[in-house]
């Protein structure tokens, strides 16, 4: 093989290139590699064989469940060989059916959430929207020439016709949406073979005749291409005995790239070549297309699962999150236990948030993996980003490398090149792309892997990954002067391979080692950064623990290496300033629980900076072989900063002077000199009181133009919180001359460090700037990085707050909003089930099965929990933006308590609008007035742990219409009373050095939207400079009282009053009083007989919604309407409702099942006109009408006045019933007569629009009746606006609302000849309605 002196896929740095002149063989083969990532494209160039002819992919998994598909509906085929697919569609079946008596059904929607990577998706759209709009203006142009060639003399109905026609097709076009046709999927077992087959109808079309089964990939390597112009390859899993069928995609091209890396085999060129092209790769999809090709916990597990079960020798993982706590978590476990339990080694990116230091983020903070950071070459530089020629410029980690320690001192492992030109899937339409970043750097130093492990596997030597990692760790070679991103240094191939091959079977030469320090939490190094932490004893005890696997009843042999385990260790620092013990004997120390070890350090010597060291832990019987183990300490040493003197020792004189602006803490200035790719640090001890500073950057002359220069700020390194979550990270273009201020919050008493570090990429020339550093506070939020939230509670009329001026004289201007409510909801149900038997078993440990073959996995559960609200937009707003969030599991992935946490947002009709993990938010998704539905699943291998669960609230986020303001006043007495009184607001001012100022946060002035309830949670910010918002603002919070209680309306129910008025003063007390006796007691009768009535009428509605028998209905409603109704109740007709419920069973009873299809209209219409009519005798129009043509005072009615007024409403709305169901029946007959004229006709004088009904099925039909109406009328045009208007405003789960979408089909292909429309109406209703569910 001719080695490449490329640098666009770097093989020269690490030292790969001489491995393999001098060891051709040694490319990989015969190695197994899982690539985690978003998935491969199977049919990419390079990843097709490896260099010995094998095939590159030995599978294709899509781990995160996103293309599984319902294959549970069993069907047999007709004998024409047809049969009916869950799209509708009749498909028609190929000679490969033959001998199949029965299939599994399922359907696939070509954009659904996650099977199709966004890239390809937004590409598909175009192509086919540029496409439908030339045929759109085809069919546009044909109607503006029936227009432009009537005659003169032509109906101007017929011509306004027209002109409406081309109105709507504008009006289409507008709101053009292009969702994707619903493929049809068959899967069958072969006979006699027993192997699964499927086929997906890729074209839409039905016919399957000319389709060439697919099995699961593994059987027979099938690929398939998802059409449509979209170049998307794909291949079928099958699982659970058929009942679910994976469509496996990749979810975007990184994965593809990453493969590329690990293991491309270019057999014309072998320059561009992978890594280890002779490596095979199992290629695991865990980036979700649901979630944007996030990771999730199920794809991470699944795929270590699949990676085991597969005999996989080592593992990539290009992803990353931040973490709370590293080293801990679920998912975190099972990466531990693919290194130590299952014997593979596994590789991952450091991250992409450097160049600061603490930057590191999971997995690469965890101690299993093997974490990579990112260097680049000068080569690289030169040949993959085209650099300027510079004439000095060095190899060295990438800017954006993240950066070790972690807050307990972790490092990273080594790094290896963070660039490649590399293949991308055929969908990019393009063969290669250049990508960068650590994900790119972990493959590399994987491939490297890969080949150390070929050479010496050749050489008969079995190296376990623990062995692996101490090769590549010993022998790497450092590149830079600081570790922070390097590790150990740059991964080194050759001498990997020679210092395995030198030292493989010496004692503890595969046994791993824990460290960590007790008195820091067990922390696994030692991390000092604030001032504080320098102070005192700095002596520390070390913990060793040697890390035995074994059966979970120790065998002979593993009780043997427990007993001989020990080693004669030389401990040495390397720096000056640690001093350790010269030695110690390690035993494997079971009883005691580890071995323990002490560390003096003394930084009094130390300049400031970061300074890193190490304690060693060398076999003093053979010092060659390195370190077994390493302890990293880090010590930064600040710049300090003389605090503000006491203001309570000074004279009144001095005070007065100390108070001015010019006697606070002058601001921290420095020089700086960049140099192209170095980061430059500078750790700055922040006063105690600090909450922000103000970071000011001067250039000065520019020889070679402008720069670019990434400022990254980290305040601080202690406690859990992510730098992620704290940090300020500006990408700054400096010109000549130039200044620019960036302000950023900070930490009271820790360390801030403000790292930058100047692009070598446009202009790698150094430059030079001044820096100035000036601290700030308002003494309210203290110490905490993440202020304490400001509460104003139901029952508050405000919240106060304590603000100060503690550094420097403050500017004062608070500005008070709130901007969204909170709600939480509790689950309705919940179910746990087990996972599947073939993706969710953890396996037993390589210990457990050299003791027993037959060792059981450990089964993953899944609980199910479901959700339901309601949205209910004010005012003019059509949609209300929601954000749901299950927050006490936010923002944890690695270190997350639960395996895995998913949700799944649906609507009325089942149509899933959005999915959201657990880690990044989804976006806000508008939702109509309806009810909707989230659904969580939650993995745990525990149940118990499920169980306890099972109320786990859930948070749905909803932006205000507008923010609320909140005054903020400055006394007590003016916020108690809303500022009524004369009292104003706080003023724009200042705060003078060491002054004070309460503020009174009160409740808002405006009223809550009414869709806000008791119990929700309003939040916004208070900011105590609206002109430095983001530095001075303090979270908000404000609990919604119950709505205010309406008023009791007087009521005169005896009518006392009015009796004496009648019977006037003849009457004597005891006539009164019995006549009062007598009317309550026929006041009882009438009750009881209204309440008996009222039962019978209940059960009439319930026989009507159980959809009873005809019979048991009739007998009931016939019953009760050959008896006389019982009295009015408050103006309300109880015969009246009998009626409506009669004629509401009429509309939608079932017909006789014998009854033939074209008889059906004229039955339901002999069905619900005498019902209509039943209801229209009982009602006096023209008493309503009059009724309602009058204007009424409802203030200061009688009773007797709200009671007409109640009826008249009433009998309003039944009579627009009545009407719309009489004429709704006469629509639906074949032939248009003058009676369905007439019956529009009466309808409209009583409906003028949708709004004058109150249900939804009813606009439904009331929009079928009159498209119906216009159709007959020769008005396709009206007839077309009718519906889409009604399209346009239906709320999901509208009974009729799918009918008026097939409806519109219709009239799309059968009336205006619009196939292109009616197809994508097609598409439209396979959305919103679909046949199945998406998974979760």
């Amino acid at each position: 093989m001719a080695a490449s002196n490329a640098a666009t896929l770097p093989k020269q740095e690490t030292g790969i290139s001489a491995l393999l002149d001098a060891q051709p063989e040694a490319d990989g083969r015969g190695t197994l590699v899982a690539v985690l990532d978003t998935g491969c494209d199977l049919a990419a160039a390079g990843l097709q064989e490896t260099s010995d002819g094998r095939p590159k992919y030995v599978d294709f998994i899509d781990c995160t469940g996103g293309g599984d598909i319902d294959t549970s509906k069993k069907v047999k085929p007709a004998e024409d060989g047809t049969l009916e697919g869950l799209s509708g569609r009749t498909l028609k079946l190929g000679g490969w059916a033959e001998g199949v008596d029965e299939f599994r059904l399922g359907a696939l929607r070509l954009y659904g959430l996650g099977s199709m990577p966004t890239s390809v998706l937004r590409r598909l759209k175009e192509e086919r929207k540029a496409a439908f709009v030339m045929q759109h203006q085809a069919a546009v142009s044909a109607v503006q020439r029936e227009l432009d060639g009537l005659a003169d003399g032509a109906p101007k109905e017929a011509k306004r016709d027209l002109e409406l026609r081309l109105e709507q097709y504008d009006a289409m076009m507008d709101g053009y949406t292009d969702h994707g046709p619903l493929l049809d999927v068959l899967l069958w077992r072969q006979q006699p073979s027993g192997v699964w087959q499927a086929v997906i109808d890729v074209d839409g079309e039905g016919d399957l005749s000319a389709a060439e089964p697919m099995a699961p990939y593994a059987h027979a390597r099938q690929v398939g291409d998802m059409g449509h112009g979209s170049a998307l390859t794909y291949c079928v899993q099958v699982y659970d005995e058929g009942e679910r069928l994976s469509v496996v995609t990749d979810a975007g091209s990184h994965g593809t790239h990453v493969a590329g890396i690990v293991a491309a085999n270019f057999a014309l060129d072998s320059a561009l070549n992978g890594v280890a092209p002779g490596a095979q790769v199992l290629a695991c999809k865990i980036g979700d297309g649901r979630l944007g090709s996030a990771e999730t916990g199920t794809g991470l597990v699944r795929a270590l699962i699949a990676a085991k079960a597969r005999g996989c020798d080592l593992i990539n993982l290009s992803y990353g999150e931040p973490a709370w706590q590293h080293d801990s978590g679920r998912v975190a476990e099972t990466f531990t236990a693919a290194v130590r339990k299952w014997g593979m080694c596994v590789f991952t990116s450091a991250g992409n948030d450097g160049p600061a230091l603490s930057s590191l983020g999971s997995p690469g903070a965890l101690s299993a993996p093997i974490c990579v950071g990112a260097y680049v070459s000068p080569a690289m530089m030169a040949e993959q980003y085209s650099m300027l020629p510079v004439a000095d410029v060095s190899g060295a980690s990438y800017s954006f490398s993240s950066r070790g320690p972690t807050p307990d001192g972790f490092m990273p492992s080594l790094c290896a090149p963070g660039g490649a030109i590399a293949p991308v899937p055929r969908h990019a339409l393009q063969g290669k792309a250049q990508y960068h970043g650590t994900s790119m750097s972990s493959p590399n130093a994987c491939g490297v892997a890969a080949c150390v492990l070929s050479a010496l596997k050749q050489a008969g030597l079995s190296v376990g990954p623990i062995e692996l990692r101490r090769a590549l760790e010993n022998s790497a070679r450092p590149i830079e002067s600081e570790p922070f991103a390097q590790g150990a240094g740059l991964i080194n191939a050759p001498a990997a391979l020679a210092y395995a091959l030198e030292h493989h079977g010496k004692p503890a030469q595969d046994l791993p080692f824990a460290l960590s320090v007790p008195s820091r939490g067990g922390a696994r190094g030692i991390y000092l950064r604030d001032a504080a932490e320098l102070q005192g004893p700095l002596t520390f005890g070390v913990l060793v623990q040697p890390l035995f696997e074994h059966a979970a009843t120790r065998t002979a042999a593993e009780v043997e290496e427990l007993l001989s385990l020990e080693l004669q260790l030389q401990l040495g620092p390397t720096a000056p300033w640690v001093t350790t013990p010269a030695s110690m004997v390690l035993l494997s120390a079971k009883e005691r629980g580890g071995q323990t070890f002490t560390v003096r350090l003394d930084p009094s010597t130390l300049p400031p900076g970061a300074h890193f060291a190490a304690v060693q832990a060398v076999d003093a019987t053979d010092p060659a072989r390195g370190p077994l183990f390493s302890l990293p300490i880090t010590v930064v040493i600040p710049h300090a900063i003389s605090p503000p003197p006491p203001l309570g020792a000074l004279t009144p004189a001095q005070l007065e002077t100390a108070r001015d602006e010019t006697a606070a803490p002058p601001a921290l200035s420095f020089p700086l000199t960049l140099q192209g790719g170095v980061p430059v640090r500078r750790f700055i001890s922040v006063p105690e009181s600090a909450e922000w500073a103000k970071v000011t950057l001067r250039s000065g002359r520019m020889a070679n133009g402008p720069h670019a220069v990434l400022l990254h700020a980290v305040p601080s390194a202690r406690g859990d919180l992510p730098n992620t979550a704290c940090q300020t990270k500006r990408m700054l273009q400096l010109r000549e001359l130039s200044e620019e201020v960036v302000q950023l919050p900070v930490r009271g008493g820790a360390t801030l460090e403000l790292c930058m570090q100047l692009s070598w990429l446009a202009n790698p020339a150094p430059a030079t700037l001044d820096a100035e550093v000036e601290f700030h506070s308002y003494g309210a939020r203290g110490r905490a990085m993440h202020a304490p939230t400001t509460r104003i509670g139901g029952a508050d009329a405000f919240a106060r707050i304590e603000v100060g001026a503690p550094l420097r004289t403050e500017r004062l201007a608070p500005e008070a909003e709130l901007t969204a409510a909170e709600r939480a909801l509790r689950p309705s149900s919940s179910t746990i089930t087990a996972g599947s038997a073939e993706l969710d078993v953890l396996p037993p440990s390589d210990a457990e099965l050299r003791a027993a073959a037959d060792a059981p996995g450990e089964q993953i559960h899944s609980m199910l929990l479901q959700y339901s609200f309601d949205v209910a937009p004010e005012g003019d707003a059509k949609e209300q933006p929601v954000l749901a969030r299950v927050q006490s599991l936010h923002e944890q992935l690695y270190d997350a308590p639960l395996d895995s946490m998913l949700w799944r947002l649906d609507d009325a009709n089942g149509q899933t609008l959005q999915y959201g993990g657990a880690m990044h938010d989804a976006a806000e998704t508008k939702l109509k007035k309806g009810s909707y539905s989230v659904s969580v699943l939650l993995r745990h291998p525990d149940r118990a742990q499920l169980t306890a669960l099972k109320e786990l609230p859930l948070l749905l986020r909803m932006p205000l219409p507008k923010p609320m303001d909140c005054v903020v006043h400055g006394g007590r007495g003016a916020a108690s009373k809303g500022g009524h009184g004369g009292h104003e607001a706080v003023a724009e001012g200042w705060v003078r050095r060491g002054g004070h100022k309460d503020l009174y946060v009160c409740k808002p002035t405006t009223e809550l939207p009414k869709w806000v309830s008791a119990g929700d949670v309003l939040t916004g910010h208070v900011a105590l400079d609206k002109g430095s918002k983001e530095a001075t603002k303090l979270p908000l919070a404000f609990e919604a009282p119950p709505a205010p209680v309406k008023k009791a309306e007087a009521a005169d129910d005896d009518g006392d009053e009015e009796d004496a008025e009648v019977v006037g003063a003849a009457l004597d007390e005891e006539a009164m009083a019995c006549a009062k006796e007598a009317r309550l007691v026929q006041e009882d009768v009438d009750e009881l007989e209204r309440s008996v009535f009222r039962a019978r009428l209940q059960r009439l509605g319930a026989l009507r919604k159980a959809a009873s028998s005809a019979e048991r209905y009739n007998a009931l409603a016939d019953a009760m309407l050959a008896e006389s109704p019982p009295p009015l109740d408050k103006g309300k007709s109880l015969g009246l409702e009998l009626l409506l419920e009669v004629l509401a069973f009429r509309r939608q009873a079932k017909p006789p099942a014998a009854l033939a299809e074209a008889d059906m209209a004229g039955w339901r219409a002999e069905q619900v006109q005498p019902a209509a009519e039943a209801v229209l005798d009982l009602i006096d129009a023209d008493e309503v009408s009059t009724h309602f043509g009058r204007t009424h005072e409802s203030e200061g009615a009688s009773k007797a006045a709200k009671e007409h007024a109640t009826m008249m409403d009433e009998q309003r709305s039944a009579l627009r019933l009545a009407l719309l169901a009489r004429a709704s029946a006469l629509a639906s007959l074949p032939v248009e007569s003058e009676s369905f004229s007439t019956a529009v006709a009466e309808l409209k004088q009583w409906v003028d629009k949708p709004d004058a009904l109150k249900e939804e099925e009813d606009k439904d039909a009331l929009a079928l009746t009159l498209m119906r109406h216009e159709l007959a009328r020769s008005r396709p045009g009206a007839a077309l606006k009718v519906l889409r208007a009604r399209l346009a405003v239906q709320e999901p789960g509208a009974k009729r609302a799918k009918e008026v979408g097939k409806e519109c089909v219709k009239l799309y292909r059968d009336v205006l000849g619009l196939e292109l429309w009616a197809s994508n109406m097609e598409e439209a209703l396979f959305a919103k309605f679909p046949v199945v569910k998406l998974p979760l």
